[in-house]
């Protein structure tokens, strides 16, 4: 299957911008998650009051191109003011097939950002993934949760900034090695207020192995990925599939008690 990393430096109200980029790709193309850090008090606000207002017409150019995009873009709250979702949209042949809205919130975001509650997958052309945004990938036990799902890729939408950079390669081996499955780190580039921001988009292998990987500046690659790679990882070294939930389920109920 062929996916392309979108690593961008864009606006996200410039759909004339977000045309010409998808015009030719062909596969999953993934873009960078929406939210720009660095941004804070008033000025954050506006900035996420613009392109939440802008976000339906978006989606509207994705569809009509009949394009299949992980979109990530920033949803107004419906009824708090002044409250958002990081919410990604997965949009396939003209139609958005499902949303995820990020779960854990960066502290820095937490005053503005409303948190999700489900960690979806989704299929397109008998072909299972899921999405984590950005800091999420921090977290084992998310990546854990959307393998046991049946996703064979992972998709991490990111701003991750160049103050981050060290954590980024590791944190996306670890995790395609925890599941042996695929995972899409795709990062913006650029500098946006005082944030600047490290790119290096990849691809890892369910061996954590670099399949591809972006420099600093914009780019789109497309990368073919073979599949059967996830049977063959999970054969020779057989750790995915010996995991017992029940250990951790009795370990959860025990730290339950523990914090009761």
């Amino acid at each position: 299957m062929r996916i392309n990393l979108a690593q961008t430096n864009y606006d996200p109200t410039d759909s004339k911008r977000l045309e010409a980029l998808l015009d030719d790709l062909e596969g999953i193309t993934c873009l960078p998650e929406c939210f720009a850090l660095g941004r804070s008090g008033v000025e954050t606000l506006q900035y996420l009051n613009r392109v939440s207002d802008e976000a339906r017409s978006i989606v509207e150019v994705v569809k009509k191109m009949g394009k299949t995009v992980i979109l990530p873009l920033i949803e107004k709250h419906p009824v708090m003011r002044n409250r958002f979702y990081n919410t990604t949209y997965v949009i396939h042949d003209g139609d958005v097939i499902g949303t995820y809205r990020r779960v854990v919130i960066h502290p820095m975001e937490k005053s503005f950002i409303q948190s999700g509650k489900e960690f979806p997958v989704f299929e397109i052309d008998g072909i299972t993934f899921g999405i984590l945004v950005c800091f999420e990938i921090a977290f084992p036990e998310l990546t854990r949760v959307i393998a046991l799902k049946g996703a064979s890729l992972i998709f991490v939408p990111s701003s991750a900034p160049v103050e981050a950079d060290y954590l980024w390669e590791a944190r996306l081996k670890a995790r395609a090695i925890d599941n042996q499955l695929f995972l899409i780190g795709v990062n913006r580039c650029g500098v946006i207020g005082n944030e600047r921001y490290s790119g290096g988009s990849m691809v890892i292998s369910p061996r954590g192995e670099i399949i591809y990987a972006c420099k600093t500046g914009e780019e789109i690659a497309p990368v073919e990925l073979d599949l059967e790679e996830i049977i063959k990882e999970r054969g020779s070294e057989p750790t995915f599939s010996e995991f017992e939930i029940v250990v951790y389920d009795k370990f959860m109920e025990r730290f339950k008690e523990g914090r009761g």
